[in-house]
């Protein structure tokens, strides 16, 4: 027991699978054993239920990592904006050469020409290996590698990725044609290194939180607390999720460094700050806390899946009984000769986690209500008088109304409600957010119906064609703001209450299976997106918005009568020896309760895997 090997071996009778390697331990949150011994500090059951919960102190390599995530974050960012206008635009008429338009004039920045439909398909098929690669590299973390090898190896692609990018703003290759090939090769080579470092950062961030178990503290005050880990765990992601959120603004330095000086500037930028990067890693190495690889269940997971399809088939998917078809005993009975590499615990692990991520099947429809379907919110910013303002910078209102509402949300609006003892439950939250998604969406359907109307060229508004008056609809950029404000709101109801559920449900030891069917779920957006990429043009673009809105209408009122039960059982779990279980705030990291208790364990590399709290981390 303890090595990954684990993994090849079948179980037997009702031994439990353990992938720790021995020289590895697991964090106490995690581990009923050591919370239920004795310790110095340890809080009653009293003081549990009464004492406030504080977080601890937290190492300075906690902050570092955040800055390295600031970092990447930002030269992400800094990026991935640009991509609709360099590919849709051609070379603005009268402009500089490097891609800038003449000033005063309401053109926008371009380069290679090549269309909306190309744009878009560029677009969403680099955010989707973004999001389906953090699979595969997380996994590799886990098994071979260990996070912050994979980490290393994500920055090296990095720095690739944005010397190629950087040679693309060439004023000689947009003159002539020929900056199609650097440029494609670093927007992809981009989302291979994005893929590396998503999966790892934040969990390798969590493993630095060395405040393992509640005790009970005395304040200068005098004040009793208790000093939690989840509460301390919560702070530094806190911290975490608002640098991912600051690092998503250095969109509006390239923005305009791509209107007023060209895209040698917009794409030199993201490269200076991305320079720091393996200077910072470097310094850490020593100093981090880093578990070994040791195993991942993810494989036995598709492993059990396949078993239950094979035997039932995809018509018995989600019935009663479907998963029994792969446990051991089952087989078994059956005289079947399939191999298995899990028990019949792990297999209701598999069922629990799919239960408890029920929710995600909703974020698709709320993604694409939040920013467009695929690239639609951009080429609309083409359509809109700019005076001055780049259409790239309107975009970045998603991650301003999330740094300006949080603060509201956690230290305003939801303890008041708790001092009113009004109970605004998780569903109740992840419903508002839809709603306000839609009608986000429906804030896009209006703009893009008055664009039309009012443009000069009427349904041929966003081609890149219109040069009759000023070439565009007498309708300032600036009310995008609202839609975009509103949809990044709707992630602060939807998204930490969502992962609090399938954290606090799904079985401890399935956590890199919650983080992973988040990451699909994304990746289905813009796989919708990039399937959809012939119509994300004039003159459909209306229906575009208009049609996801109308869904996320219907969607609401579906997810509600669906989960609505969920409200009433995390209230009695709060009560009944769960209090700080709140779910809310902007992040909720869960340790073990009464319903995610597993009989396996996960390797200690993989238990903190609480990621993806944001489509931008």
């Amino acid at each position: 027991m303890g090595s990954s090997s684990d993994l090849d071996r079948v179980p037997t009778g009702d031994e439990k699978i353990s992938h720790t390697p021995p020289e590895d331990k697991h964090n106490a949150y995690l581990d009923p054993a050591l919370l239920e011994a004795d310790y110095e500090g340890k809080p009653t059951p009293e003081e549990l239920k009464t004492l406030r919960r504080v977080p601890g102190s937290l190492p300075v390599v906690a902050y570092l990592i955040c800055l390295v995530e600031f970092c990447e974050r930002a030269s992400f960012y800094g990026v991935q904006p640009l991509i609709s206008n360099y590919v849709n635009r051609k070379l603005p008429v009268g402009g500089n050469g490097y891609g800038a338009p003449p000033r005063g004039d309401q053109q926008t920045a371009g380069a290679l020409g090549l269309g909306t439909v190309t744009a878009n398909a560029v677009t969403q098929s680099f955010n989707f290996l973004a999001y389906a690669l953090p699979l595969v590299f997380g996994y590799f973390a886990d098994t071979k590698f260990g996070r912050f090898r994979i980490i290393c190896y994500g920055v090296g692609v990095f720095g690739i990725a944005h010397i190629l990018m950087v040679a693309a703003g060439s004023k000689d290759l947009l003159a002539n044609g020929t900056a199609k090939a650097p440029y494609f090769i670093s927007v992809y080579v981009l989302s291979v290194g994005a893929a590396m470092f998503k999966p790892n950062v934040s969990p390798l961030l969590l493993d630095q939180v060395t405040n393992t178990v509640p005790t009970v503290i005395t304040l200068a005050s005098g004040e009793r607390v208790i000093q939690d880990p989840e509460s301390t765990a919560e702070r530094v992601m806190l911290w975490f999720y608002l640098l991912i959120n600051v690092g998503g603004f250095f969109g509006v330095a390239t923005a305009y460094a791509e209107k007023y000086v060209g895209w040698w500037l917009a794409f030199l930028l993201p490269l200076l700050l991305y320079i720091p990067l393996p200077f910072l890693l470097w310094f850490l190495y020593k100093r981090l806390i880093l578990h070994p690889p040791g195993g991942n269940d993810l494989v036995n997971v598709f492993r059990v899946l396949g078993v239950c399809l094979r035997r039932g088939g995809i018509k018995k998917f989600g019935r009663h009984g479907f998963w029994d078809l792969a446990k051991p005993s089952e087989i078994e009975k059956a005289g079947l000769s399939i191999q298995t590499r899990w028990n019949d615990a792990f297999v209701d692990d598999v069922r629990r986690t799919f239960q408890a991520t029920g929710i995600f099947c909703f974020f698709p429809i709320q993604f694409i209500n939040d920013n467009g379907i695929g690239s639609a919110a951009s080429f609309l910013s083409t359509a809109l008088r700019t005076d001055g303002v780049p259409n790239d910078v309107i975009g970045n209102f998603n991650s301003l109304s999330i740094i300006a509402t949080a603060p509201l949300l956690n230290y305003v609006f939801y303890p008041a409600l708790r001092r009113w003892n009004i109970h605004y439950g998780p569903v109740a939250r992840i419903t508002t957010g839809l709603a306000m998604s839609t009608v986000g969406g429906v804030g896009y359907t209006v703009l893009q119906y008055y664009a039309y109307k009012l443009s000069p060229c009427g349904f041929k508004a966003t081609d890149g064609t219109c040069d009759i008056g000023i070439g565009v609809a007498d309708i300032s950029i600036w009310w995008m703001a609202i839609p975009y404000a509103i949809g990044g709101i709707s992630e602060l109801f939807i998204n930490v209450p969502a992962y609090g559920i399938a954290y606090s449900r799904a079985p401890v030891n399935m956590r890199g299976l919650v983080s992973a069917l988040n990451l699909f779920t994304t990746a289905i957006s813009y796989a919708i997106g990039l399937a959809a990429s012939s119509v994300i043009t004039d003159p459909h673009l209306i229906w575009d918005f208009g049609g996801p809105a109308i869904a996320g209408g219907i969607l609401t009122v579906v997810f509600y009568f669906t989960f609505r039960h969920i409200d009433a059982e995390e209230y009695h779990l709060s009560k009944n020896g769960d209090a700080h279980l709140t779910l809310e705030g902007t992040v909720n990291v869960v340790g073990e309760n009464e319903l995610n208790k597993s009989d396996n364990r996960p390797a200690p590399i993989a238990e903190n895997e609480e990621m993806m709290i944001s489509q931008k981390q």
